[in-house]
């Protein structure tokens, strides 16, 4: 059986001062847009012509009605679990406290090699929530780019069936169309690459 290593006292010197680089402001972003708005992106989205005629109401925003809301700080409707792994935490900066105030969590992407940490690239969202019956649903993740011209990209799951690469640039507010059976869903957001706040997901029923 291997021994393990013993800790043993040591005076390390460190007589440098050190410097602590600069942090780039943090842009303000709305945690959501109204259904309007939504509709408008899926309009620009390439295929919504060929998929719109599919699913009677798409179009007709006063039919939808919104089923569950998740953010850092709150969760409403049918929202049951909001899960985050990987989140990067920097006093004053994106801090917990900060965080919760804020109400948006930041994935750092390429590492900080200043304080020695690696590339990660592991960072997850999970929103758990119900359905109350069969039908078709719109998923909106609300994302932010940080620092803005990172390249950001992430994965969007709904359960295990994957929407495929997410890039983006800035604040999206990214509409994903889904059928779903009532009971219990998972959207999840998996970190690609680049670094990115989560600032909410939004599911109505259309």
């Amino acid at each position: 059986m291997s021994k393990e290593p013993e800790f043993r006292l040591t005076v390390q010197e460190a007589l440098e001062r050190q410097e602590i680089p600069a942090r780039e402001g943090i842009v303000e972003a709305a945690l959501r847009i109204p259904p309007e708005g939504i509709l408008e992106v899926l309009k620009a989205s390439a295929g919504f012509d060929e998929i719109a005629s599919k699913i009677p109401g798409l179009l007709d925003v006063p039919s939808w009605s919104e089923v569950t809301f998740f953010c850092v700080c709150s969760k409403g409707g049918s929202a049951l679990w909001l899960d985050i792994w990987d989140a990067d935490h920097f006093d004053g900066f994106t801090d917990m406290q900060h965080c919760v105030s804020d109400c948006r969590a930041w994935f750092s992407g390429d590492g900080y090699p200043f304080w020695g940490s690696a590339e990660t690239k592991t960072g997850r969202v999970n929103c758990y929530f119900t359905v109350p019956s069969a039908g078709n649903y719109v998923c909106t993740a609300g994302l932010q780019s940080y620092p803005v011209g990172s390249n950001a990209m992430v994965e969007c799951l709904i359960d295990n069936s994957s929407f495929g690469p997410l890039p983006f640039n800035g604040t999206i507010y990214q509409p994903h169309l889904c059928s779903l059976s009532a009971g219990g869903h998972q959207f999840r957001i998996r970190q690609k690459s680049g670094s990115f706040f989560f600032l909410s997901l939004v599911v109505h029923r259309v």
